[in-house]
């Protein structure tokens, strides 16, 4: 499938402050792009760069295999939907009617107000004020306006914030159903690193405005496969009668790590460290969580 988004080099200076610094993204078609990354790290400057917002100092974008420039970018954004940082809306107005100036904004049939509502579950909702809206029916109402029009890609920057537990797995599950109800691309951002797990099939994670991991999630728990740790009276001599086996084993500390091993496997091996007296101290299984890799490629606590 061709990527959706692609950049090459994109950076964006404020000052002398490099925020986006040589960012190569590759968003393919289809799939929930999970952009995750500690607050601060250039996600929301990014987006704002994909949609036109912000100017990037230097790089280029395409979107739908098209160059992103000036002269392209209305024809482009016609078929990109987007909810970057709160949603705006009239307070005094209904959600319908705040829907309703979305359509002459984007020059959207407002038969479509009904499609949407149904989406995002807010039609029974749809004649009371915003102002009356919970903070979940408010984030929503914003993802309604972002799909008016049917978009081929839709940009969330933060869709889950401030809201409490049940909003949060519902717009989980609205996010996720898109690509495959409605053949949508999701790039969606977030500091918490179990909400990209839930939602997201690709991920790629920023840290002080570089990328520093990109590929599919399943590749980022492969990064979490576990090892058997093995400390023995002779470390020197197991890594030795280990090898022999073909086991290849790292030390780390006081212990030998071996990859993941059947227990037939692993009782089979430890005979053979105890025949040849050895001495087996500790066996141990230990598994990198994915708190801790998200720690090691960003050098920045997660947010859980």
């Amino acid at each position: 499938m061709p990527d959706v988004i692609t950049t090459t080099d994109l950076c964006k200076q404020y000052g002398r402050f490099m925020r986006v610094k040589d960012l190569d993204l590759r968003v393919p078609e289809g799939v929930v792009y999970g952009f995750l990354g500690p607050n601060g790290a250039g996600k929301s400057t990014t987006m704002k760069m994909l949609l036109g917002i912000a100017r990037p100092t230097a790089g280029t974008i395409s979107v739908f295999g098209q160059p992103f420039k000036s002269r392209n970018r209305l024809s482009i954004l016609k078929h990109v939907g987007a909810l970057i940082e709160s949603p705006s809306y009239y307070g005094h107005l209904t959600g319908a009617e705040n829907l309703r100036i979305i359509c002459v904004l984007k020059g959207v049939p407002v038969s479509d107000i009904n499609r949407v509502l149904q989406i995002v579950r807010l039609e029974n909702q749809q004649d009371k004020k915003v102002s009356q809206y919970s903070m979940g029916m408010k984030q929503r109402l914003g993802l309604a306006c972002a799909l008016l029009g049917n978009p081929r890609l839709l940009i969330l920057d933060e869709p889950t914030n401030g809201l409490d537990p049940a909003g949060m797995q519902e717009m989980r599950e609205l996010i996720c159903s898109l690509p495959q109800r409605y053949g949508m691309t999701v790039m969606v951002s977030s500091h918490l690193l179990s909400e990209i797990d839930q939602m997201a099939t690709d991920v790629g994670i920023i840290s002080q405005g570089e990328l520093v991991f990109q590929d599919r999630l399943a590749s980022l728990h492969e990064k979490s496969r576990p090892s058997i740790a093995v400390r023995t009276l002779n470390n020197l001599a197991a890594e030795k009668i280990l090898g022999g086996q073909g086991i290849a084993c790292l030390r780390q500390d006081d212990y030998l790590l071996l990859p993941q091993l059947s227990d037939i496997e692993l009782a089979d091996h430890i005979s053979r460290l105890l025949a040849s007296n050895i001495g087996v101290v500790r066996i141990e299984e230990r598994r990198r969580s994915l708190e801790e890799i998200f720690l090691e490629l960003t050098g920045t606590a997660v947010s859980l």
